[in-house]
């Protein structure tokens, strides 16, 4: 028997026990990137990062302003979700830093939440290329996937931050030995 056996096999139940253990790497994988942005990487350097990186999409915000449909559908969706993470990163120096358990319990929310604004100043940049010519179909299809993500993804930085807003309260309520 040779290793991984178990594991090889192209479908049934094979396929479920690899889907499995990779959600396991996944999520373990997910929650440390987490930890390390919010208990290390945020503060460091005074913030000097995170500073950048509102710097870059300030700048293409301002790029924006000459085409109108740039600047309402993904420019205008881009600068919300902008706010709330510029809010979540106040709740994180604010009370992450005094008390571990409100960094800890946000960690998630705040990848997730960084993760989508990344994304939609990706987005937004690939609007203003696409609005600036060349293969017509393929600019508009780029387009209209952008208007999709700045549309339905892209709110959902408002779920992360309420996340983040409420605190360790509730998901510290219960004392280990109910688990």
């Amino acid at each position: 028997m040779a290793g991984g056996f178990g594991y090889v096999r192209g479908g049934g139940f094979e396929q479920f026990t690899r889907d499995a253990r990779i959600a396991m790497i996944y999520e373990g994988t997910n929650g440390i990137q987490a930890l390390d942005l919010v208990g290390r990487k945020l503060a460091q350097d005074g913030g000097k990062a995170m500073l950048s990186f509102f710097d870059l999409i300030r700048e293409e915000t301002r790029n924006g302003t000459v085409d109108a449909r740039l600047a309402a559908e993904f420019h205008a969706p881009l600068k919300q979700a902008a706010r709330h993470l510029q809010a979540a990163t106040g709740v994180f120096l604010e009370r992450g830093m005094k008390t571990p358990e409100e960094a800890l319990s946000g960690a998630h929310d705040f990848l997730r939440l960084f993760g989508h604004v990344c994304m939609g100043l990706m987005w937004a940049r690939m609007a203003r290329a696409a609005l600036a010519g060349g293969d017509r179909a393929f600019l508009e299809a780029k387009l209209v996937t952008g208007r999709h993500y700045m549309r339905w993804a892209l709110p959902e930085t408002a779920l992360h931050l309420a996340r983040i807003e409420a605190g360790a309260e509730t998901v510290m309520a219960l004392d280990a030995e109910a688990f």
